[in-house]
């Protein structure tokens, strides 16, 4: 399907996560699963509530409002070849199918060639019939495109807004183009093909070439073509102007052995040279003949410490994943499973855009998906295509706040799996991030005295030291009755400096400590002051009663805990 030349099989990777840039993580949602190998989502353009995904060993499923649907919108599995990169790869509807009920189909026959083939809906429009097969049929009189090799077939299609099919194509094979296809001029293979499928049924070719192709009149150029020089353009897109897109084509463009590369085309803007062989992304790769400069370089891309084979998405403009996610593109690595978003910025004279800044997607929670696809519905949300786990997801929303610290070195476990970035600084693969300790709780400062135990409130948001012991929290301390005047005479002028000790008694103006013996009477002196009233009862019973290190004391009509 999207392996490349001379590699083994894909061994599945856990998912790794990653901080986001853009202040959000994208959760998903599980729609559909049962499938075997799927590899597109394609929404039916009569009906909101209905997509169809294609399966890579021949058929194509019909989903309705997120539930899969028993049998097949189309079985071809009979008149296919299936496995490693062949199958069926890809489905276009035409922009009209309500009227014309016409899909497009792109798949390798039983010779690995490649076959584009024109199908009629039945009444019901759920279903396409076989019995309607039209095989395109191409420079030179055949119904298929030869293939080379068992890889590098491409295989996306879909309608531009100008309402022409677009058909991706691989440069048919093994390493590094031995076969010349991608910058020869008189090959569709290596290519971004423009066609115009609106024509009668009875059109020999299936097709004709829009006039405004932009080798159209040149000789020695096929006039399908609208772009050179590319490798293995396994997905790509149209930023829909629908959703308020610009109409440009995004290319994910699968790299040989060191580059992978994301490649942005302003609508209208074909006859562009992507550089495949000469390049690998913008790199210089063989030494080959290209067949026209400048070439042009991709506006992102990332080596092998990173991933290996890009996944060509969408550009977000739907609304469930936020306002921040707008204009973001959303694409994967089928190796390494990291699934980001990209920012682009548009320049509104060219229609160029560039990187600004690239966010892997936290919270997927997908361990081994093998993301093989993007799709959208009619409401521009996105969908993720699981290849080993058979299943639909549906991106459907945020789950966290404020930007995360990113790591500014390489992964330095990307060869054992992939590390994860936690607040800056790289964990090994199955580590789990440490969970910061909670911040000790507040305790109001004491208002009076000082509580010679540790606060047994702590754990309930901090209790209230009161003249030497702890209230709970919420508990409203008695207030203090208001002294009796002493007696003439005797009145102490100081704050009593034995309160922590139980509180002095005042004689003749003085302070004496508790238990002191008072003097004998001279017969001048004042009487001993009688003793205070006792305090107002509590209500209740000792609150403080269960506690082992503690026991209550009623102070004031209220409760308080004393050490035992």
């Amino acid at each position: 399907m999207i392996r490349r030349a001379s590699r083994g099989l894909v061994v599945l990777l856990l998912f790794v996560l990653y901080p986001s840039l853009v202040g959000a993580q994208l959760v998903v949602q599980q729609v559909a699963t049962g499938l075997v190998l799927p590899v597109g989502f394609v929404q039916m353009p009569s009906d909101p509530a209905v997509q169809v995904v294609v399966e890579q060993i021949g058929r194509v499923r019909v989903l309705r409002n997120n539930v899969l649907q028993p049998g097949a919108y189309l079985d071809l599995t009979g008149a296919i070849s299936a496995g490693g990169e062949q199958g069926l790869l890809g489905l276009a509807f035409s922009p009209t199918y309500a009227i014309d009920g016409r899909v497009f189909v792109n798949f390798t026959d039983s010779n690995g060639n490649t076959v584009i083939a024109r199908f009629t809906c039945t009444t019901d429009l759920l279903h396409a019939d076989v019995n309607t097969r039209k095989d395109l049929v191409w420079p030179g009189g055949l119904p298929y495109i030869v293939q080379p090799a068992s890889n590098h077939n491409g295989g996306n299609l879909a309608f531009g807004p100008d309402g022409f099919l677009y058909v991706g194509l691989g440069d048919g094979g093994s390493a590094n183009d031995p076969f010349q296809n991608a910058q020869n001029p008189m090959s569709l293979l290596g290519k971004m093909l423009r066609l115009n499928v609106s024509v009668s049924t009875s059109d020999p070719e299936g097709y004709d070439v829009p006039v405004d192709n932009p080798f159209v009149g040149r000789g020695n150029v096929l006039p399908e073509i609208w772009d050179f020089g590319l490798r293995n353009p396994w997905r790509w897109s149209f930023d829909d102007p629908a959703h308020g897109g610009t109409g440009a084509l995004i290319i994910g463009d699968v790299g040989q052995g060191a580059w992978e590369e994301i490649d942005y085309e302003p609508a209208g803007a074909g006859g562009r040279n992507y550089g495949w062989p000469y390049r690998e992304g913008s790199h210089d790769n063989v030494t080959t003949a290209a067949v026209f400069s400048p070439m042009t370089n991709p506006i992102f891309e990332y080596g092998r410490d990173t991933g290996a084979t890009v996944i060509g998405g969408v550009i977000y403009r739907g609304t469930a994943l936020g306002a921040a996610m707008r204009g973001r593109y959303i694409f994967a690595d089928f190796v390494s499973q990291r699934v980001w978003t990209l920012g682009l910025d548009v320049n509104p004279l060219t229609g160029q855009a560039t990187a600004t800044d690239r966010s892997e997607v936290l919270g997927l929670g997908l361990a081994a998906v093998n993301t093989s696809s993007f799709g959208v519905d009619a409401a521009g949300e996105v969908y993720l295509l699981s290849l080993s786990g058979g299943a639909v997801f549906r991106l459907s929303g945020t789950s966290g706040g404020g930007p995360v610290n990113s790591c500014t070195i390489p992964d330095p476990f990307a060869s054992l799996g992939g590390g994860t970035c936690v607040n800056g600084g790289w964990l090994p693969p199955g580590s789990t991030a440490p969970v910061p300790a909670p911040p000790p709780p507040t305790t109001p400062p004491p208002s009076s005295g000082t509580c010679a135990t540790p606060d047994p409130f702590a754990s309930l948001g901090g209790g209230t030291c009161v003249n030497g012991g702890w209230l709970p929290p919420g508990a409203v301390p008695a207030a203090p009755p208001t002294p009796p005047p002493p007696p003439t005479g005797t009145g102490c002028q100081t704050p009593d400096p034995f309160t922590s000790l139980g509180g002095g008694t005042c004689v003749n103006g003085g302070w004496l400590p508790p238990g002191a013996v008072l003097p004998p009477s001279s017969g001048s002196g004042s009487p001993t002051p009688p003793p205070p009233p006792p305090p107002a009862g509590c209500v209740g019973p000792d609150p403080f009663a269960t506690l082992t290190s503690l026991k209550g004391l009623c102070v004031n009509g209220g409760w308080i805990p004393v050490p035992r």
